[in-house]
């Protein structure tokens, strides 16, 4: 292993940590998905070329960010495990083939696909009807204590309807800001001389962690449910048979399942694609499931995600812009990488003024020159 794979391998941990930093904790990202999916890819792939490097708290074998010290921790009985992502269909089609081969005597997967939505994950539990506690995601094993700013949520029922209740119910979803709720929002703190959010990702979940639940409750928060984890008896055989119990306790549900084999999900997936801009919220992609429970405990997981369920991501958005300059900036270990300097544009929720060129060669390459 040559000492240009270490040192990328270790400039690709730090920068990932970083970004994981302020998106997690601070709640300020300064790049989009796409891009920090690219940096993943590429830090998985030197790992898998290269096994001896890898680092046992790499950003790959960890779930996200320690929980913020102003909130009370919550261990989850259950773990809150990310999802692994395909970004094209023959990836999806080998996503599919790996879960084929490894369920032996099934040639044809029934699957369901739901909008991939963007926003904070959440954990809801219920007891004899009752919510009890709700916290974030966290590292996955370990969240943040948010119940008493999720009692402010109107979407989120405090008691759950109906007579034959479950005696432990643990809801899981996403806590989001439609695209309305957040453009209104954002007009009445501006005309209070306020601090207004870049995008709806940010409100949600910057609204969600503040500390004091009367601010909470002025925020357009809400809630859809995509699963569930500790239970304390079954809600169906299926996936979407989970979630259809879940709608009839009174639960928003992950708007939009659809169900079918994975030709029809292909379809499904370049459908919403299509119409990703006329939703009322926003999403980066489409979360496809194996939908019979039992294959999915057939199928299991791995470390940090399960088998069963994969994120079919969206491509990047894309904006023009102007280039200003190039600079240089040095690294820790020496390694000097042209940066461009750029007209602000906003693309993909953030406001990107930088750009790396990666190396000059690069830049002879593509003719780059403000």
């Amino acid at each position: 292993m040559t000492e240009s794979v270490v040192r990328r391998i270790r400039e690709l941990i730090a920068e990932i940590r970083q970004h994981d930093y302020r998106y997690h904790v601070l709640d300020a990202p300064t790049i989009g998905d796409t891009q920090y999916d690219e940096l993943v890819a590429e830090l998985k792939r030197l790992e898998t070329d290269f096994p001896d490097s890898l680092d046992p708290n790499s950003p790959t074998q960890r779930v996200g960010a320690k929980p913020d010290s102003g909130f009370s921790e919550v261990s989850h009985r259950v773990p809150m495990l990310s999802l692994d992502n395909v970004f094209d269909a023959d990836e999806f089609q080998q996503f599919v083939e790996r879960m084929t081969d490894r369920l032996d005597g099934i040639s044809s997967l029934e699957l369901t696909a739901e909008p991939k939505l963007d926003g904070l994950a959440l954990s809801i539990r219920y007891e004899r009807g009752e919510l009890i506690l709700a916290a974030t995601r966290g590292d996955g094993s370990t969240g943040e204590n948010v119940t008493q700013n999720v009692r402010t949520i109107r979407s989120i029922p405090l008691t759950l309807h109906g007579e034959h209740l479950p005696e432990i119910l643990e809801v899981r979803g996403e806590v989001i800001m439609k695209k309305e709720d957040f453009d209104a929002m954002n007009h009445r703190l501006q005309a209070a001389g306020e601090k207004t959010f870049v995008n709806p990702r940010n409100a949600a979940a910057g609204s969600l962690r503040q500390l004091d639940p009367a601010i909470v409750a002025t925020r357009p928060l809400s809630f859809y449910a995509y699963g569930v984890g500790e239970v304390s008896a079954p809600l169906g055989d299926r996936h979407s048979d989970v979630m259809e119990t879940l709608k009839s306790l009174g639960i928003p549900v992950n708007p939009g399942l659809v169900k079918g084999d994975a030709s029809s999900i292909e379809s499904a997936y370049q459908a919403l694609l299509a119409k990703r801009d006329s939703l009322p919220y926003e999403i980066d992609g489409m979360v496809v499931k194996v939908d019979p429970l039992a294959l999915q405990d057939a199928l299991g997981f791995v470390a940090r995600a399960p088998r069963f369920a994969t994120a079919w991501k969206f491509p990047a958005q894309e904006a023009a812009t102007d280039l200003i300059a190039i600079d240089v900036q040095v690294g820790r270990t020496g390694a000097i990488t042209p940066v461009a300097r750029l007209e602000p544009v906003f693309v993909g929720g953030v406001t990107v003024s930088n750009a790396t060129l990666h190396n000059f060669d690069e830049v002879a390459r593509l003719d780059v020159r403000p």
